[in-house]
């Protein structure tokens, strides 16, 4: 087999829509220039986010079943047939395409009997990485072989269409349109009564309507002034970018942990664990106001739930530390943070920002320096008739850059009872082994909150690698 890589194809243009407020913020924080333009075609440094999956296949796989589920894939989700481009006044819109190149590409690497290839040799298989938002397609599926019966699906999506929750629709729907195409019959899935676009019109027309008002008054009374930043370092702060270099460190939570917290807070994951954060962070920055930034599905209406699309807002948990408390209270604060949250999730996290800069002074000090996306809803791999599944390691080889105003960026799934994820960080503030010791600071009051009878002072003392050492 050979590699291939889709060339300039035409495309009809059927609809156009205006962006998500999610997509609205990923341009403005991760493509767009510091005037607002976009990079010259050709400038590749700008051309993420993107999620990769890497699936290794042992069994039958039906390249050409494969081929056709893919194909019906991306007739039945608009969102994968959507490039961006710029109007003449700057505005940004999304442009939805009759058809565009899907073919799944195809390689062959030789990989030692019994294992699989690491991801960074998968990763540089064709096709390559850049998915330009400009010019499409922003989805691409490629097959490699290893040997006979044995196989590895690379699935790769820019952000810009796609959200944690659609990763989950996105398994879901490939392997049940695989199915059918294996096996003669009908894929079974739901209709969908709107498209992605549909959904980025009646945003657009309700934003600033009477929900979101009820939400922003919420919203003011959670997040009163004044906010303090966060100091993570007493290191000079390098020029200020638009985007600044990152590395990223792997996070593992263990299933045995995980079913503690989850007994600790009655069911819910993410209490627990922003309440663990939390004193980390605390230990780290001395701060006791801690606020961050968790992302919020921002699905509450049923008609979204089988959409492939980029829905995701920012809600601020904000936390107070007071060593008095027990962890019994913190991690229960947290768990009503996160529900108030969801109850108050369609607001765009930009208009309270705009709001709070306009009527209570927030200015250039920043809601949250730290950003959590917590995904207990993910498959745990594509399900293919006749064949055995297991999600690989795969890594993003692209450019390490961020945007400036986030220091830590968190992204879990859980996986076989596990969470699992990374850390994404600033270099110009953390040294790689001050993020070794905050992940282990982090499990060590994971493991500290599930006695809800210690006290915040307790855990301070017992939990964390030294007083404030890296500050």
């Amino acid at each position: 087999m050979s590699g291939h890589r889709p060339g300039p194809n035409p495309t009809v243009i059927v609809e156009a829509a205006p962006l998500s407020p999610g997509q609205e913020r990923l341009i403005d924080a991760e493509f767009a220039l510091a005037d607002g333009t976009w990079p010259a075609p050709g400038d590749t440094t700008r051309l993420r986010p993107i999620d990769t999956g890497a699936v290794l296949v042992d069994g039958p796989l039906d390249a050409g079943a494969l081929q056709r589920a893919v194909s019906a894939l991306v007739v039945r989700q608009s969102a994968l047939r959507t490039t961006f481009r710029q109007l003449p006044d700057a505005t940004p819109v999304q442009l939805v395409a009759a058809r565009i190149p899907d073919r799944v590409t195809r390689s062959a690497i030789t990989a030692p009997p019994g294992t699989p290839p690491g991801a960074g040799e998968l990763l540089r298989q064709p096709p390559a990485m850049d998915l330009d938002p400009r010019r499409g397609p922003l989805f691409r599926v490629h097959l490699v072989e290893l040997g006979t019966d044995r196989h590895v699906v690379l699935l790769q999506i820019h952000h810009l269409v796609s959200d944690g929750w659609s990763i989950g629709v996105l398994y879901r729907e490939l392997s049940a349109l695989y199915d059918a195409a294996v096996l003669d019959r009908p894929a079974g899935l739901p209709a969908l009564p709107r498209s992605f676009a549909d959904v980025c019109r009646r945003m657009r027309r309700e934003r600033g309507g009477p929900e979101e008002q009820r939400q922003l008054r919420f919203w003011r009374e959670r997040l009163t002034g004044p906010w303090p930043a966060m100091t993570f370092t007493e290191r000079p702060a390098p020029p200020a970018e638009a985007l600044t270099p990152v590395d990223v460190e792997r996070v593992h939570i263990p299933a045995a942990l995980v079913r503690d917290l989850r007994e600790t807070a009655r069911g819910g994951l993410a209490g627990p664990f922003l309440a663990a954060l939390a004193l980390v962070l605390h230990h780290r920055t001395a701060a006791a106001d801690i606020r961050i930034g968790m992302m919020i599905a921002n699905r509450a209406r049923p008609d979204v739930e089988h959409l492939i699309g980029y829905f995701v807002n920012t809600a601020v948990i904000r936390l107070r530390i007071d060593p008095a408390s027990t962890a019994a209270r913190l991690v229960a604060e947290a768990g009503v943070a996160v529900t108030e949250a969801i109850e108050h999730q369609a607001l765009p996290i930009q208009d309270l920002r705009e709001d709070l800069c306009e009527h209570a002074g927030l200015g250039s000090d920043p809601l949250y320096q730290v950003t959590v996306a917590l995904n207990t809803m993910r498959p745990e791999s594509l399900t293919l008739t006749g064949a055995h599944c297991q999600d690989i390691e795969a890594e993003d080889l692209g450019p390490r850059l961020a945007p400036t105003g986030i220091e830590q960026r968190w992204v879990l799934d859980e996986r076989a009872g596990a969470l699992v994820g990374t850390l994404t960080y600033k270099t110009g503030t953390f040294t790689e082994t001050e993020i070794k010791d905050c992940l282990g600071d982090l499990d060590r009051v994971l493991r500290a909150i599930t006695d809800p009878g210690a006290t915040v002072a307790d855990i301070m003392r017992s939990a964390m690698s030294g007083p404030g050492e890296h500050r």
